[in-house]
């Protein structure tokens, strides 16, 4: 595949009266969780990629198409290996990802996640999309930090704009909350960025991420088993050390 101009490409497509082509890629457990209930919920305009290293767990991923990296050989929590694979894979990644916006959502810390997504966000970008790569930071306790914010760095080389949410945040909000309410609250935060893509691709006003987890945030707080009022500030408070992402009704604007 020839690659392209990312905004000449939108440009395009915007001026032929097209929406322009958005693929969610989740790698890894974390990232394909998060694919499945994208897919589950059938967003207009959105196809979806799981990718993963992990044969029993990908073929429980709900996804429009799904790769299976280092077949035959197990990763076992490694990101070199998990690396080497996607970059045998490197092709038929880019082809999964020929669109106009392509966001790679990962968990890191781990072998999937943190060694094949950057590559699989290179790989998006060098085939011509605008590539927005959307991380969770593991919680502290686990001992993966180092690993992880290896893994920050090379996604942020890989991709355009970073978005980065901390576990860690989820902490402040009390013992009573839940290992499955914490991951299942960071999934709907990632759910909502994706929300307010579509919504403002086709809007006049300019928004940024921090302000759809705000919104997000203060919608669950009026769901009957909604999380505590205080979901706002951590999770807001993880965005706070990186610039945030923008888009308007023309395209996709964002900051790295």
């Amino acid at each position: 595949m020839v690659p392209r101009d990312a905004d000449e490409a939108e440009s395009a497509r915007n001026d032929a009266g097209l929406e322009p082509r958005i693929v969610v890629a989740g790698c890894g457990g974390a990232g394909c969780n998060v694919v499945s209930q994208v897919y589950e919920k059938g967003f207009p305009g959105i196809e979806t990629l799981a990718v993963n290293t992990d044969a029993g767990a990908l073929e429980r991923t709900r996804a429009d198409v799904r790769v299976l990296l280092a077949q035959g050989v197990s990763v076992d929590g490694n990101p070199l290996l998990a690396q080497f694979a996607a970059e045998a894979c490197r092709d038929l990644l880019a082809s999964a990802t020929a669109a106009d916006i392509v966001f790679v959502v990962c968990g890191l810390g781990g072998g999937t996640g943190t060694g094949a997504a950057p590559v699989l966000a290179d790989a998006a970008r060098q085939a011509g999309a605008h590539t927005v790569g959307i991380a969770i930071l593991p919680f502290s306790i686990e001992g993966r930090g180092t690993s992880a914010e290896e893994g920050v760095a090379r996604l942020r080389e890989a991709c355009d704009s970073v978005v980065v949410l901390e576990n860690d945040r989820l902490l402040q909000l009390g013992a009573e909350l839940t290992l499955r309410q914490a991951f299942a609250f960071m999934d709907k935060v990632v759910l909502t960025i994706l929300e307010g893509v579509l919504e403002h691709l086709s809007s006049e006003l300019l928004t940024t991420v921090a302000d759809e987890v705000e919104t997000v945030a203060r919608e669950m707080q009026s769901e009957p088993e909604g999380l505590p009022v205080q979901v706002a500030t951590p999770v807001i408070e993880a965005f706070t050390e990186f610039e945030p992402v923008a888009f308007d009704a023309t395209g996709f604007i964002g900051l790295r």
